[in-house]
């Protein structure tokens, strides 16, 4: 590996170039964040109609809170002691 003058990370630019992908699959810090656990993803679907004076009330709350309307009905049930 050529040393070169004036560049301190010359020779980790080098380094890196010369891994393989295994090698920076399997390298202590591969990057990016951890997996969610299955106690945090949210990955489970409700479907819910409503009518449209519900929906339009629903808007009405968001648009004044700036909370999604996912985040509403989430919170809403978690102050009501359903989740």
């Amino acid at each position: 590996m050529e040393e070169v003058k004036g560049n301190k990370f010359a020779a980790r630019v080098t380094q890196r170039e010369l891994s393989t992908h295994k090698e920076i699959q399997t390298a202590k810090h591969p990057g990016g964040r951890p997996k969610k656990t299955d106690e945090i993803k949210q990955s489970e679907k409700v479907f819910l109609t409503l009518t449209k004076g519900e929906k339009a009330k629903l808007d009405e709350h968001t648009a004044r809170t700036g909370e999604s309307i996912a985040g509403a009905i989430r919170r809403a049930l978690k102050e009501m002691g359903m989740i």
